[in-house]
């Protein structure tokens, strides 16, 4: 195998391993997180502490959304580059 087509395998190995990381980045866990949150709220209109507790857990699974659409994005621009380096190995001569 030739230097060129190592570099390319490692390149396509690298651009595999973050589009695994991206689909692994699973988006559902803080709606449900936010679900729960929202329905200890609506119980804590009953009981005060539910409902502190309740919104609390619902500003912790914003935070924790944005945190992983950051990561998302970062992953995204990853692959990008990734790309664009694997075009510019195979266009060499």
């Amino acid at each position: 195998m030739t230097p060129k087509e190592e570099r390319i395998e490692q390149v396509k190995n690298k651009i595999a391993e973050s589009k695994n990381e991206l689909k692994a980045s699973n988006q559902n866990a803080p709606l449900v997180v936010a679900i729960v949150g929202i329905v200890l709220m609506l119980i804590g209109v009953i009981f005060i502490a539910g409902f502190g507790i309740g919104f609390i857990i619902v500003l912790l699974a914003v935070v924790w959304s944005y945190s992983k659409s950051q990561e998302a994005t970062k992953l995204k621009a990853e692959i990008f580059q990734y790309e664009g380096e694997l075009y510019n190995i195979e266009k060499e001569p």
